[in-house]
């Protein structure tokens, strides 16, 4: 069998900071859907801390990079279904939460970019909210298609192409979640939410974290959260922070979610490239391997309750009341 063709790859500056002085962090493979056998570095920022993928692929490498069979796109298939049970269940308490802040909740407008199949927004739907003030940015065309015919605000294509369609000032919650890792400009990613927000909404953000146990048990490269090539950019909370504040936003609060997925895929490149047991590696499957999604689930929560970090946090930040409208940042 040939060879994959490697990547086509640039260097770039922090997306954080925007400086270009950096030291080797961790490298991998693409371990998950080997769409490359590059060795990948991540690479941390010497002014800011954020860890991020230089070089990276470049924007036409991204069909590459993100294959047909990439599990957000076949998300209700790739995922056993007590498992797509369990997480409804966690995520409707999510949504909930998303809302409570605010009194009357029929009236709120909500964007969710990188909204996958709507399934948040048909959550919000069904606690009150109606379907026209209820807004979704994702690639797929067919699901945003589908979400436009349904009577829901739906945007085809990345923040970057549709921010200028979105009205400034407006929204009263944004969520963002799994999709910041994966932008090539996070500084300008969160300006852009930031100015779109009415002063007095929130913004929620999920990302990985790399203060989790798991990051650093696995740092060197076999660490689920690396997900290479496709994160680009790690945050802590320290990094969150720094962006969220350049924005103009005031962080409300920081919460510690569940990282499964990642304990899972940790351990399945580890047995995978480290031990070369690649039987043993193919029972760690974060879509299908009920028992140890439970788990790892269970662990983390039971460590987040004691105050300890896991490996994907939930940042909550507020615009203040009184805001300016802010010129659009190219």
């Amino acid at each position: 069998m040939s060879p994959v063709p490697s990547l086509q790859l640039e260097f770039v500056p922090c997306g954080v900071c925007g400086t270009d002085n950096w030291h080797p962090y961790a490298s991998g493979k693409d371990y998950e859907y080997e769409t490359s056998g590059t060795v990948f570095q991540m690479v941390c920022c010497q002014e800011c801390g954020n860890v991020y993928l230089n070089p990276r692929p470049v924007e036409a490498e991204l069909s590459r990079i993100y294959p047909p069979n990439y599990y957000a796109y076949n998300y209700d298939k790739a995922v056993h279904p007590i498992a797509l049970q369990a997480k409804a269940w966690l995520d409707l308490g999510k949504v909930k939460s998303w809302v409570a802040p605010f009194p009357k909740k029929r009236a709120l407008r909500v964007l969710d970019v990188g909204c996958g199949n709507g399934r948040y927004l048909t959550m919000l739907h069904r606690l009150g909210l109606a379907k026209h003030q209820l807004f979704g940015v994702e690639m797929d065309e067919e699901a945003i298609d589908r979400l436009n015919r349904e009577g829901y605000q739906g945007f085809y294509g990345r923040l970057e192409d549709v921010a200028r369609e979105l009205p400034d000032n407006y929204f009263d919650v944004i969520v963002m979640l799994q999709v910041l890792e994966h932008v090539a400009n996070p500084a300008w990613t969160v300006r852009c939410l930031a100015k779109l927000l009415r002063p007095g909404g929130q913004l929620v953000l999920e990302t990985p974290n790399r203060e989790g146990w798991d990051a650093r048990l696995f740092r060197q490269g076999f660490w689920g959260g690396y997900h290479f090539p496709r994160h680009w950019n790690l945050f802590d909370r320290s990094t969150l922070t720094r962006l969220a504040n350049d924005a103009g936003l005031d962080v409300r609060q920081f919460a510690a979610l569940p990282s499964h997925a990642f304990w899972i895929l940790s351990y399945h490149h580890w047995l995978l490239e480290g031990c070369q047991q690649t039987r043993l590696a193919s029972v760690f499957n974060p879509l299908q391997n009920v028992v140890l999604l439970s788990l790892f689930t269970g662990f983390d929560l039971f460590r987040a309750k004691l105050g300890f970090w896991t490996s994907n946090v939930q940042l909550v930040a507020v615009k203040p009341r009184g805001s300016s409208p802010q010129a659009w940042l190219d």
